[in-house]
């Protein structure tokens, strides 16, 4: 009965949240001795962004052991979807109590409906626990029916904070490392990284570095040897401040080094403000920001470059627009930016234009389009001598181009029983190796189906001149 009873109150939380559970408001101002909670997703389509802004009534943890309630989240594959189970497992004062709820999610429903499906589902297990501990409520979650109005949002800055010994530093370290022989090629990979991060309502702090050398050795068809050796790494600095609502300002800067690129150092300093035209706290629904940016950069290069450079020192300009909605009929991000150097606009620029559509056509049919554009004239680092075909063939360096164009479309149908109950998990895949459990793979950590737990691995490439370029992004 109490499994029926928190289905029912899920389904009305979800529909109608604020008449059900009250009126809480959107910050974090009555967290202060609210539960602790570590969430830990292993499974497909787990938007903890979105549960963290939607779910506001605890305390949100980054390790197990300083939380209360640990949640796991895990799903499997079922006749027409998904099924998700949310198992709440008890420590400290809770040990010993432990709950399991569940939700089917079938493949005609839309992204949006999960996402909001399961946000419900995990705030009323939530709710039982906080219970426990004496935490009253109103117990609201931030969901709101669609034409509903939005609840009044504090001053940033205002809406409170809870005691940390850590003052909301968090630190990670990482490195890997690959080591791949055969008996005429040899190819080995070294990389590290780092980060250092505080986030508060008013600040946001990121350090973040890392390093990677690869080196390969080979031989041709001729039997000639050759050997590929090149080297990235970047150190980042990003300093944010939330002027008001929708109005925030940053400076940030780094230093990097790119054997592609012909950078032995690149360097650079700026900063700029942007403007979200949504609430902060919407960002998971819908966005839409401008930024103007500015940048001193600093070039030292490992080759003369096409305009007889060794090194040079430049002034850039950037204006950055990006908007993105996840609604019920599907997902949507647009993006647009430009990027001038100031000593000659006309001649030394950038124009980029991309984006995404997913769109939920009919029942069970799901369309999606997808690409960018770029117009480049901004290539000021490139080699003055010609590049050898071993450059050309191993993408040693990057090649001269005035564009850049790349496209996708794709549809998915799913049709048949609407039925979504049953589970069966013989013969489930276990992966490596060949045959029943699983296709030919080729190591990169354990990898399952889709709708199971991934292990990617640690860290990002470096990215060329210590930034990307061309596309829009959130700061930090």
């Amino acid at each position: 009965m109490r499994t029926l009873y928190l289905c029912s109150l899920v389904l009305v939380s979800v529909s109608f949240p604020g008449k059900v559970l009250g009126q809480q408001p959107s910050g974090g101002e009555s967290r202060a001795g609210a539960m602790r909670v570590f969430l830990e997703c292993a499974a497909r389509g787990c938007d903890q962004n979105h549960f963290r802004t939607e779910i506001t009534f605890v305390n949100w943890v980054r390790d197990l052991r300083d939380a209360q309630l640990h949640v796991i989240m895990t799903s499997q594959g079922s006749g027409a979807g998904l099924r998700y189970l949310l198992d709440f497992i008890g420590r400290g004062e809770l040990e010993g109590r432990t709950d399991q709820l569940t939700y089917s999610h079938s493949n005609t429903d839309s992204d949006d409906a999960r996402t909001q499906a399961l946000t419900g589902v995990l705030a009323v297990g939530l709710a039982r626990f906080a219970v426990l501990l004496g935490q009253r409520g109103p117990f609201t979650v931030a969901t709101r029916v669609r034409g509903s109005a939005a609840p009044p949002a504090l001053p940033p800055g205002l809406q409170g904070e809870v005691e940390d010994p850590w003052d909301y530093w968090v630190f990670r370290v990482g490195g890997d490392l690959s080591v791949d022989k055969e008996d005429l090629n040899e190819q080995d990979r070294y990389s590290a990284n780092f980060s250092a991060n505080r986030t508060t309502e008013l600040w946001k702090i990121s350090i973040s570095g890392r390093g990677s050398y690869s080196k390969r050795e080979g031989r041709y068809s001729n039997g000639r040897k050759f050997e590929d050796i090149r080297k990235e790494g970047s150190v980042d600095g990003r300093l944010y401040y939330s002027l008001a609502e929708r109005w925030s300002v940053g400076v940030d800067g780094g230093v990097s080094t790119s054997t592609r690129n012909n950078q032995d150092l690149a360097g650079r300093f700026g900063g700029g403000v942007e403007y979200s035209f949504f609430p902060y706290p919407e960002w998971t629904r819908r966005r839409m920001t401008v930024q103007g940016l500015l940048y001193s950069r600093y070039y030292d290069y490992q080759e003369l470059t096409q305009f007889d450079k060794m090194s040079e020192l430049v002034w850039e300009g950037s204006l950055r627009w990006g908007v993105g909605f996840r609604q019920p009929w599907g997902t949507a991000n647009f993006n647009a930016t430009t990027e001038a150097m100031l000593h000659d606009p006309t001649n030394l620029h950038r124009i980029s234009l991309g984006g995404r559509l997913s769109l939920r056509v009919a029942r069970g049919l799901e369309w999606n389009v997808g690409g960018n554009w770029s117009r480049i004239r901004d290539q000021i680092y490139l080699p003055k001598r010609r590049l050898s075909d071993e450059d050309i063939l191993l993408g040693r360096r990057q090649l001269p181009t005035n564009s850049r164009w790349q496209f996708s479309t794709g549809f998915s149908f799913t049709f048949g029983s609407i039925y979504n109950n049953v589970v069966n998990n013989r013969f489930g895949f276990i992966g490596g190796g060949e045959g029943f459990f699983g296709g030919r793979g080729r190591g990169g950590g354990w990898r399952g189906r889709k709708d199971q737990v991934r292990w990617p691995g640690v860290g990002e490439p470096a990215r060329p001149g210590g930034q990307s370029r061309g596309a829009v992004r959130p700061w930090g």
